[in-house]
């Protein structure tokens, strides 16, 4: 235990060293004000500290409009874009050098003369590399769980969940990036690798998401009659449709296959839908729940493709495939010859 924190105590240290990991860290700060700025009054809602406003008797203050509102735009663009995709991003150019650096000559000798065995190295490293992310996930959330208190009057500790789940959706891309340093010691390959896996995964869940949709249709009222059969132009099914329904299904059944054995990444940021509670006096549940019964049908569709999912089969085969890259990574590291 004493080797351990004495690793994650080094790796904080040389975090604290990289201009990368400040520079996310102060755009984290001000990503977290700028979604404290979102205002809400008698009348609608205001962005920018009030500087811009729009009236929408849906939104004002105290009402489930606004409480849903402030929560759908931490999770979709907060949690979505800034920290799934660009502070990710810049953690992964930021720990790219870590085991290439950790791997050269005269780094390396020190550890390797102490009585631990390479194979705990390793996993302390990489432990205390998952670091740069949690530490920025979790300032920026206590600025939004103290926003949200001022806002909306509630505190909702359920925002904690993007700890978690963004760290998860970083260690799955950066378990490709340990491999592949690890393998070439090339700072660049190992970025490169990362990327590409990743806009893969990206592409492949949209296109399972697509053809989901797809097969269905028939079941959605805002697309059915009676909810049996999709409706022609004429207003009667017909059998071409049912035909192209099972069509889709059989595309959709393939391209499932495929994205199994890849890391779930928008998927696992997409729980926070499903796991941010709502918590005002009008309702109390998930987010998506909340959007359903707040938008009716559309909450409905919205519901059936985030839902399609359990989080034990977005988590559980993503970590596969993390386990798999890592003991590949943990073999390479362990044998090599320093």
């Amino acid at each position: 235990m004493r080797i351990f924190m004495t690793l994650l105590t080094d790796s904080v240290r040389l975090l604290r060293a990289r201009v990368l990991f400040w520079v996310t860290l102060w755009i984290s700060v001000l990503a977290a004000l700028l979604y404290s700025s979102i205002g809400f009054d008698e009348t609608g809602y205001s962005l920018a500290f009030g500087l811009v406003h729009f009236n929408d008797q849906s939104v004002v203050r105290g009402s489930l409009g606004a409480e849903i509102l402030y929560l759908k735009d931490f999770s979709d663009y907060f949690v979505g874009i800034w920290l799934s995709w660009l502070a990710v991003g810049l953690a992964i150019f930021s720990s790219a050098s870590i085991f290439p650096d950790f791997m050269s000559e005269g780094s390396i000798g020190i550890p390797l003369s102490k009585p631990v065995s390479r194979l705990t190295l390793f996993l302390c490293k990489y432990v205390g590399s998952l670091l740069f992310v949690v530490l920025q996930v979790t300032l920026f959330c206590l600025i939004v769980l103290v926003a949200m208190r001022v806002r909306i009057g509630f505190w909702n500790p359920s925002v904690f969940w993007a700890v978690p789940l963004v760290t998860l959706m970083y260690s799955y891309i950066y378990s490709v990036v340990v491999l592949v340093s690890v393998k070439t010691r090339s700072v660049l390959a190992a970025v490169l690798a990362g990327f590409f896996v990743w806009f893969l995964a990206f592409g492949a869940h949209y296109v399972e998401e697509g053809f989901y949709w797809a097969t269905r249709t028939q079941e959605l009222s805002l697309f059915t009659d009676s909810g049996h059969h999709p409706k022609t132009d004429n207003g009667h099914s017909s059998a071409a449709s049912s035909e192209e329904d099972t069509d889709w299904k059989r595309w959709h059944d393939y391209s499932e296959i495929a994205v199994a054995a890849m890391p779930k990444t928008s998927e696992t940021t997409q729980l926070m839908d499903r796991l941010m509670t709502v918590k005002g006096p009008q309702m109390s549940g998930s987010l998506v729940a909340a959007q359903t019964g707040q938008y009716g049908d559309l909450g409905e569709v919205v519901k059936k493709i985030k839902t399609r999912h359990s989080p034990f089969y977005i988590i559980g085969t993503s970590l596969g495939f993390e386990a798999v890259m890592l003991a590949l990574a943990a073999w390479i590291f362990c044998r090599r010859d320093y």
